[in-house]
């Protein structure tokens, strides 16, 4: 062994079919063949068998008939004479033919020497029957061996005197089926010999059939699988075209061409379907990248306009030869928010990809919703304080969930963050907690200007900002927001198998979660 491997044969599906399917057909074919062949041999060779066999016994119940007749009419002796003077009978019937004969006399023969037929032509051989020097009538030589046979049987007590014995021999011009009888005498009849009847049916014509039968086995079966091959083929080509067409198709598609779309010729079979999730996903692919597509557009507007700024400022500081402490400082101040705000974007994004990447893979933790929510709460405080708005808590209900506490902190900030940019001052921002048998509510609700209609479905999309105050102190810290706190609340929601909706309201805007209620051993549910 070299320590390279062999190389895998790969062989195509349309081959696989076609060789599967002419192996399976050359299986039965063969089987059926040898099965068909089997039957016919056999029923060939009992209807040669029964031939014979009821010919003899046919010849056998005319010859008794025939002796009860005469003893009845009172011509026994004219029968015995005749069987006397004739002591060979031969009655040819369609392809049998028939034999009586003395059964002392072929015995006798059959002890002969073989030159004692000398006198006998080379021709005369060929028969069936021949006559011997001294003009006895004799049997071909297998029929007297049978003979020999059947009577050393009968001596032994191994066959009953009137059993019909059946036997394949050989003659001159070709195998044949043998059936020999006995015939004894009447019990007062004593001076009648016993006849032996032979049935004899050559069988050439059924080994001519029988050659015909595997002739045509041969040809047919070879034509037949001929045939299932090439249909095969052509019928599994037909039916792989629609997936030769879907894998042209699939790799005609780039990243920019993801609106195209595989043909379906019929949506009920399986590679209809195939080609119907392949489209479903092409969609899905398409509706990912055009996201992507706009994410990182939005991402570099929202990036450029904070590192515009910061480039601007210091331009402007670096253009003038000499400035005073003051505008160095003011200079400063600007870049320093600037590069705060930079800073929370791209935290926000760095947060936005682990929560899209974990998906449901995050952190599962027991998490009690009540006590998440007043800490929550409390961490806002100062900046509700600083905006003069009251963040209440109108639930004491108690409920736990299971995540990741840290990111299901950050949802509830970003929800009581968006609340209070758009709270008016002096007013109050409600945080309440609910649930049933299996969900868990938790809603932030404002009395602010609320989300225009036209905005309510893209209100959850990254970079998409909501509805701004409209005075002058409101726009200096509510404009520096980058439209990312309700798409990190949404994804996170989504990790955990939830979901945040905007609810109908006439004023203000309220925001509802919803996750799954999880019942903690010694809790209700």
């Amino acid at each position: 062994m070299n320590g390279h491997r062999m190389p895998r044969v790969r062989v195509s599906i349309l081959l696989r079919l076609t060789l599967w399917n002419a192996s399976v057909l050359a299986l039965l074919l063969v089987a059926f063949a040898a099965a068909g062949w089997f039957t016919i041999e056999r029923v060939v060779q009992q209807r040669a068998a029964t031939v014979v066999r009821e010919s003899a016994r046919a010849v056998a119940g005319a010859i008794m008939a025939e002796r009860r007749a005469a003893t009845a009419r009172g011509e026994v002796e004219l029968v015995r004479g005749e069987h006397e003077q004739a002591v060979l009978r031969e009655l040819r019937v369609g392809d049998l033919d028939i034999f009586i004969t003395d059964e002392a006399e072929q015995l006798m023969a059959a002890r002969q020497p073989a030159d004692v037929a000398a006198d006998v032509s080379e021709a005369d051989q060929r028969e069936r029957t021949t006559v011997n020097a001294t003009g006895t009538v004799v049997l071909p030589t297998a029929v007297r061996t049978l003979l020999t046979d059947v009577r050393d049987a009968r001596t032994a007590g191994r066959l009953a005197d009137s059993s019909v014995v059946v036997r394949q021999i050989k003659l001159a011009d070709g195998p044949a089926r043998a059936a020999v009888l006995r015939v004894e005498p009447e019990a007062d009849d004593k001076g009648e010999p016993a006849l032996l009847i032979a049935a004899l049916r050559g069988e050439r014509d059924d080994l001519l059939l029988l050659r015909q039968v595997r002739t045509t086995i041969f040809f047919a079966i070879p034509m037949a699988l001929l045939v299932s091959v090439i249909a095969g083929y052509l019928l599994a080509r037909r039916s792989l075209a629609p997936l030769d067409a879907i894998v042209t198709r699939t790799a005609s598609i780039t990243a920019a061409s993801l609106d195209d779309r595989l043909p379906v010729v019929n949506p009920h079979d399986e590679l209809g379907r195939l080609a119907q999730i392949i489209n479903a996903l092409l969609g899905r692919v398409g509706d990912a990248f055009r996201t992507q597509r706009q994410f990182v557009a939005d991402a570099s507007h929202e990036l450029r306009t904070p590192i515009a700024i910061i480039r601007g400022e210091a331009d402007v500081t670096l253009r003038r030869a000499e400035r005073t402490p003051q505008e160095y400082r003011e200079a400063l101040g600007v870049i320093h928010d600037e590069s705060l705000r930079l800073s929370r974007i791209v935290d926000d994004l760095f947060l936005l990809a682990r929560v899209d990447a974990a998906g449901h893979a995050v952190r599962r933790e027991v998490v009690h919703m009540h006590e998440l929510i007043g800490d929550a709460a409390r961490s806002v405080r100062t900046l509700a304080e600083s905006r003069e708005v009251v963040v209440r808590i109108t639930s004491d209900a108690q409920a736990t969930v299971r995540g990741d506490d840290v990111l299901l902190r950050r949802l509830l900030l970003n929800l009581l963050d968006n609340a209070l940019k758009h709270a008016p001052r002096g007013s109050t921002v409600e945080l309440s907690l609910a649930h049933d048998a299996r969900t868990v509510r938790v809603r932030v609700s404002d009395s602010g200007p609320g989300v225009a209609p036209e905005q309510r479905e893209r209100i959850f999309e990254r970079f998409v900002h909501g509805v701004q105050s409209t005075t002058a102190s409101d726009n200096r810290t509510h404009g520096t927001g980058a439209g990312l706190g309700l798409a990190i609340a949404q994804a996170i929601a989504h990790a955990h198998e939830g979901q945040i909706v905007l609810l109908d309201r006439d004023s203000g805007a309220t925001f509802e979660l919803a996750l799954p209620l999880v019942t903690t051993p010694g809790e209700p549910a």
